[in-house]
């Protein structure tokens, strides 16, 4: 996973946005961006996105990852 994205899981973690709109003015990348990329972790179970209204609301469904390699 790159370093940006576990940013973007650390931030959905840390502020609990309440829409995409919100999680973008803290990190800075526009919401369709940010949207692609939230469906793409969504699809590994790593995010989960709830439409609530006109919003999308995202959060973080897992914050700790453990590599094994054999």
């Amino acid at each position: 996973m790159s370093d940006e994205n576990r940013r973007l899981l650390r931030l959905l973690r840390e502020l609990q946005p309440r829409s995409l709109t919100e999680l973008s003015e803290h990190c800075g990348r526009k919401v369709p961006s940010l949207s692609r990329t939230l469906r793409m972790m969504e699809s590994y179970g790593l995010v989960e996105l709830k439409r609530i209204g006109a919003s999308v609301v995202p959060s973080a469904m897992a914050t700790r990852f453990l590599i094994e390699l054999d």
